[in-house]
């Protein structure tokens, strides 16, 4: 297999296991990332690299990073980033609330390390 082919291979998988992970069809990646349906098709079956351009548009959808879908980020960082991902897939980012409930977020993840922490003795 050349470079090209194994490019291809990595950025298919990792586009469709993304887009299982958000279970989203096709027809929604296309929605949420401006990117024709034909296009992801294509790129989902290997025979289309995209485009830089592409490859952002993309990558914001997901709301991961460019390296993330290209294959380019090391797989450790990934399983760490993965529910990460999720989570803000899901629910969204912190900016989006008011100042108000950013603190009650901010303070929450407080409490639960230091919980975790009293827990393991630290």
């Amino acid at each position: 297999m050349n470079d090209r082919a194994a490019s291809a291979e990595i950025i298919s998988n990792n586009i469709k296991r993304l887009r299982g992970e958000a279970d989203w069809s096709q027809a929604v990646l296309a929605k949420k990332s401006g990117v024709s349906p034909a296009a992801i098709s294509l790129i989902e079956k290997g025979e289309r690299i995209p485009s830089l351009v592409v490859t952002r548009k993309l990558a914001a959808a997901f709301k991961v990073s460019e390296a993330e879908l290209t294959g380019a980020q090391a797989q450790s960082t990934n399983q760490i980033n993965k529910d990460a991902h999720a989570f803000f897939r899901d629910y969204g980012e912190i900016n989006d609330l008011d100042t108000d409930d950013q603190e009650i977020i901010k303070d929450l993840v407080k409490r639960f390390r230091e919980r975790k922490n009293d827990k393991s003795g630290k």
